[in-house]
């Protein structure tokens, strides 16, 4: 049996504000921002495989490369003028895809890089379970608390992200941010003030991509104008990795 993580955080992000606890923007004193788009990587082998890529340098597939043009298409009128993206192979590789589609320029920036998750990354989604039965089962169940030598928690990437969001939203034009699961999954959960225990609830496979609205404090799915507010909730914890 694997020990479990010793120091369990009990404090939520407080990237934009106390996650969870704060009022929606109102009135005629709240800032305006750019929109800011966020989308995941395209296709890997790992993720047919449900396994922990981590850092891997593996380039996406050619399933990958047709999600990236569909991405693309439905960028098209959307005034992305810039795309800063991971500096992971995988998302760069999708982004320098995107950009070319929309001639938009490049830019890494490790605020949105994977979620580090030490022991680990290269592992499947069973292996882990094998390995470390405690610690995942407290991951699927409550993720925010899991704390593990190695292991990046999702309070630090957060806050990471939250300030990567918070740049591209001061820019004069819509920025895309390509990325992981993980970054994308808890700048849509800040942006909605909802806890990090709900991380498991969104559901965000290869390609899709969403939407921050921090003057009004939403977040929706690409192509839609219903806030994920509502699809959180109302969906279990879902078996995608990280």
């Amino acid at each position: 049996m694997d020990p479990l993580p010793g120091d369990v955080r009990q404090e939520q992000v407080s990237a934009w504000a106390p996650v969870g606890s704060r009022a929606r923007p109102s009135g005629p004193h709240v800032p305006q921002c750019t929109l800011v788009y966020l989308a995941r990587h395209g296709q890997t082998e790992s993720n047919l495989q449900c396994r922990y890529a981590g850092y891997s340098d593996e380039p996406i597939t050619d399933a990958g490369r047709a999600q990236m043009g569909a991405l693309a298409s439905r960028l098209a009128r959307s005034g992305v003028a810039e795309i800063w993206t991971s500096e992971v192979p995988r998302a760069r590789e999708s982004a320098e895809l995107v950009g070319r589609a929309l001639g938009a320029p490049i830019r890494p920036d490790a605020r949105l890089n994977e979620m580090r998750l030490g022991p680990w990354e290269g592992m499947t989604e069973e292996e882990v379970a094998r390995a470390f039965p405690s610690a995942h089962a407290l991951w699927c169940a409550l993720p925010d608390r899991l704390v593990l030598d190695g292991r990046e928690t999702l309070d630090s990437v957060a806050t990471r992200v939250a300030s990567a969001v918070t740049d591209a939203a001061h820019q004069r034009h819509p920025v895309l941010l390509m990325s992981h699961v993980a970054p994308i999954r808890v700048a849509v959960l800040s942006a909605l003030g909802l806890p990090l225990s709900q991380y498991k609830r969104l559901h965000m496979g290869n390609g899709d991509g969403v939407v921050i609205d921090r003057s009004k404090a939403e977040a929706r799915r690409l192509g839609e104008d219903r806030s994920l507010q509502h699809e959180i909730p109302s969906s279990g914890p879902e078996s995608s990795l990280a």
